[in-house]
């Protein structure tokens, strides 16, 4: 059987010696029939035909959030403004412990010429950071903008924090305010039970 190993494909491609090996040793028939099957294909034994791995597809901008981010809540139906606001507690909140929250702005149009905001929290938290959100020109749509803000409940209670948007399109300014609650500590205590009215005795 000839020796085929180790020697370039494209010597054994031509048919004068394929048929040359067949004539002089029959059993090498079935190595020259996968000797034509490989140059007829024009590729090397086991080498993969091309574009038979599948194309992956691009990954979405917003896919980079994280899958706990929760969708605040705006003040309008239908919102004044084209964006989407995501948020995530970054931990419980404990009452006087300082609490980090993401926020995800997420333009839904491109044709948005500037989006900045402004954050508040109601009576019972204090903003320790992130009270202005610094304006961004031309925003790409789909694309997340990320923005942090520093709490800190000051009692146990169910409070709000808001998002205030102003975004610029073709020289019109609208706004639109986004509200997300936040639990802390124990939240609201269940009201006392009254105290049963005493029972008059039977004489």
């Amino acid at each position: 059987m000839p020796h085929v190993r180790g020697t370039a494909l494209t010597r054994y491609c031509s048919p004068m010696s394929v048929l040359i090996s067949w004539i002089r040793n029959p059993a090498a028939w079935l190595i020259g029939a996968a000797i034509l099957g490989g140059c007829s294909s024009g590729q090397s034994p086991g080498a993969a035909a091309p574009g038979s791995a599948a194309a992956k597809k691009p990954a979405h901008p917003t896919d980079a959030l994280s899958r706990t981010m929760v969708s605040a809540v705006p003040a309008n139906k239908p919102s004044a403004v084209p964006v989407q606001v995501k948020f995530e507690v970054k931990a419980p909140p404990d009452v006087g412990q300082p609490l980090d929250i993401d926020l995800a702005l997420v333009p839904v149009s491109g044709n948005l010429d500037r989006i900045s905001g402004t954050v508040a929290v109601e009576e019972g938290l204090e903003l320790i950071e992130g009270a202005q959100i610094p304006p961004t020109n031309r925003p790409a749509e789909g694309v997340p903008i990320t923005h942090g803000i520093k709490v800190r409940p000051l009692k146990n209670g169910i409070f709000t924090f808001s998002v205030t948007l102003s975004v610029d399109t073709a020289g019109q300014t609208s706004t639109e305010t986004f509200s997300m609650p936040l639990i802390a500590g124990a939240g609201l205590s269940s009201p006392s039970a009254k105290p049963a009215s005493p029972t008059t005795a039977a004489h």
